[in-house]
């Protein structure tokens, strides 16, 4: 019996060794699994990587907005000639669709001083080469750079030749351009079922969305 009991012990033995190196032959073939390849974004120096956004998304959720009082759409004669500018930098032919239950489609400066961030926005449904779809347009100021690509978020980068820098997303059918203007002028475009992204870049680039431009 004392023998029997010695072999069975020494079985249960071998059975837990077994199991304790099988369980760490698997979690160090997990803790040595090969990482995926960073991702690249054109025209981007740094990207943050997918894993890596959860840590330092923190430092990059104050954009330093302007206060109300600092922004010059709050007035009327600047607003509506960015409003003016933005109508104007919509591809030719292109129709804004009325919306009885909706404020006309431009920036409201009374909307503006209302507001606690000082940002303007104009939103409306658009017609251009027989689509029809919504068009966002919201103008504020940062006196934050550019900061790194977020992958995921931004596709592409381009800066242009006066340092205006331009935050690209392409997908079928929406459109994203973010332009930061060496003025400060942050503009944040969205285009869901309409325009290209040419166009959209173009009114990105349009000179009279910007702090700077006269009224």
């Amino acid at each position: 019996m004392k023998s029997t009991g010695t072999r069975g012990s020494v079985w249960s033995t071998v059975a837990v060794i077994v199991g304790i190196v099988a369980a760490g032959t698997v979690v160090a073939g997990l803790l040595h699994e090969p990482q995926p390849e960073p991702i690249a974004i054109p025209g981007c120096a740094e990207v943050i990587q997918p894993e890596d956004s959860v840590r330092v998304n923190y430092a990059f959720a104050i954009e330093g907005d302007a206060d109300v009082s600092e922004v010059p759409w709050r007035f009327e004669a600047k607003s509506q000639a960015m409003t003016d500018a933005l109508i104007a930098a919509l591809p030719d032919g292109s129709v804004v669709e009325p919306e009885p239950f909706a404020p006309a489609f431009g920036f409201d400066a009374l909307a503006v001083r209302q507001s606690f961030d000082g940002e303007a926005q104009a939103l409306g449904t658009i017609t251009a080469a027989d689509r029809t779809g919504i068009l966002s347009v919201t103008v504020r100021l940062s006196d934050q750079p550019a900061g790194p690509c977020f992958a995921g978020v931004v596709e592409e980068r381009s800066t242009q030749t006066d340092g205006t820098v331009l935050d690209i997303v392409n997908r079928r059918d929406t459109k994203r351009v973010i332009a930061l203007a060496t003025d400060g002028t942050r503009i944040d475009l969205n285009a869901n079922g309409v325009l290209t992204l040419e166009q959209l870049i173009d009114i990105a680039l349009a000179p009279g969305l910007r702090a700077s431009a006269p009224a």
